[in-house]
């Protein structure tokens, strides 16, 4: 060299990424250009910081000249690195992101358990290797779009028994492994032993109506009228008893029955292992009377079904009608004789109105009832994306989060790899209006790196939509 020169790389050296298999030896290169003969430390950054500590060297990890020679490679030698080169007359430094690959292996804890209704169950799937992009969960062949490595079961219940599985994921190879939930204690689930008929009778006397159940757990008996629970009261007066061999006995008595007390009666026997039920109708010489019914919502989309709550014996026809014309008007609609009326594919626009029962005998009375129908929509998320390109770290990205339809109130929240994003760690949130949500990071860092997820609910239902935030850099540690 003629005269002084600090230290200096040639431009490809100024960032580099490297991958190597565990159990192998290599070198990082700092080559450097300077004079006089400079200095070389490396440094590697603490996982998930910009703060760095200097480089352990040792047996397996030495350092000759500015070259840093690894033998025996682990996993935990991935992540970024620094080279800092000085001499008396300046000093320059480059990165060098380093990961470490290993084989993926996943094991759950426990392999099978056994849990009693109602009490939480934990499976813990342990996994080794390197990178882990993914991890996700099925049971039963079905994905349940769980993204943690630990999953909770707040409160088993009989669906939740079957084979669990765990997926570890990365762009070149997965691994799986698989446990088994079991239902602990016996248990039967409710079934109707006996049950009241159906039956006509005249107004005036009492009706004494039985329905008997068993199941372990012992279950609880409830009573319906036309769909609407029945409450004690003047009138009506439910009681239950348990019998020595663990039977249920629920009577339901109707002191001197009205005409407009006929309707479809319903017992239903339910336990935390399940629900069984018995329905009969109770027929009641007299006019014919149509009960009040309460607004019905319904989400957009779904089947509208509803039974025209008629009382009066007999009765020759129930019809429904809409602005006065008889239905069906049109496909979707579909009228029984039993006054039935079942509207598919419900929309706002064609399906939310007022709805009018008529009941009538063959003596020309008739009755009339309302029902008003409400449709409600549920969010719709549009698509948002970070782009297909990695983002280098400490530039800015924001991504927006807007539903497109769904009625109001409306709730946004934002995950990060499934778990709820809360405003730190970088991480910016901010509403605007109703339907709109603004996630924004100020200043990119490794662990921002992951799927970030918008779900949106209201009283109708919930959508989401899924983006990945891609880092430069990044090397996701197991």
């Amino acid at each position: 060299p003629i005269g002084l020169k600090a230290p200096s790389f040639a431009s490809a050296l100024l960032s580099g990424s490297f991958k190597y298999p565990s159990n192998t030896t290599f070198a990082l290169f700092c080559q450097a250009q300077a004079f006089p003969v400079p200095i070389t430390r490396w440094y590697k950054y603490i996982e998930g910081t910009q703060q760095k500590k200097a480089v352990v060297l040792d047996d397996r990890v030495k350092q000759v000249s500015g070259t840093l020679i690894i033998k025996d490679a682990v996993v935990d030698d991935s992540g970024k690195y620094l080279c800092v080169v000085n001499n008396s007359v300046g000093g320059e430094s480059v990165e060098t992101v380093l990961t470490v690959t290993a084989p993926l292996a996943a094991k759950i804890e426990p392999r099978t358990q056994t849990v009693d209704f109602g009490r939480p169950a934990v499976f813990t799937c342990k996994f080794s290797g390197n990178p882990i992009k993914t991890v996700s969960w099925m049971k039963d062949g079905k994905s349940l779009g769980h993204s943690d490595a630990v999953l909770r079961i707040e409160s088993v219940k009989k669906e939740d028994k079957g084979m669990y599985q765990c997926f570890i994921r990365n762009d070149q190879e997965s691994a799986q492994a698989s446990a088994e939930l079991k239902l602990g204690g016996r248990f039967d689930p409710p079934i109707i032993r006996e049950a009241f008929p159906e039956e006509t009778r005249h107004p005036g006397p009492s009706v004494f109506l039985k329905c008997v159940a068993g199941g372990n757990p012992t279950p609880e008996i409830s009573w319906e009228l036309d769909g609407k629970k029945i409450t004690n009261s003047e009138r009506y007066q439910v009681g239950q008893y348990v019998t020595v061999n663990g039977d249920v006995v629920s009577h339901l008595n109707i002191t001197s029955i009205h005409s407009n007390d006929g309707g479809l009666y319903k017992c239903m026997a339910s336990s935390k292992v399940g629900v069984a039920e018995h329905s009969a109708k109770l027929n009641v010489y007299g006019l014919p009377y149509v009960r009040t019914m309460e607004k019905k919502a319904i989400v957009a989309g779904e089947t509208l079904i509803v039974t025209c709550p008629v009382a009066g014996y007999p009765i020759e026809s129930i019809v429904w009608e809409r602005d006065n014309r008889q239905l069906p008007i049109n496909r979707k609609q579909k009228v029984f004789p039993n006054g039935t009326l079942i509207i598919e594919n419900v929309e706002r626009n064609s399906d939310q109105a007022t709805y009018t029962c008529v009941a009538k005998n063959s003596e020309g009375y008739t009755a009339r009832g309302t029902l008003e129908v409400q449709v409600m929509v549920g969010p719709s998320v549009f698509p948002f994306d970070f782009g297909d390109e990695p983002v280098d770290m400490m530039n800015t990205v924001s991504i927006n989060c807007v539903v497109s339809k769904g009625d109001t109130p409306i709730m946004i929240e934002w995950l990060f790899n499934g778990n709820r994003v809360t405003t730190n760690d970088g991480i910016n949130i901010m509403k605007s209006g109703q339907k709109i949500s603004i996630l924004s990071i100020e200043s990119v860092q490794s662990r921002h790196a992951g799927n970030y997820t918008c779900v949106a609910r209201n009283n109708a239902g919930e959508s989401q939509h899924t983006s990945e935030l891609k880092v430069i850099g990044n090397v996701v540690m197991s």
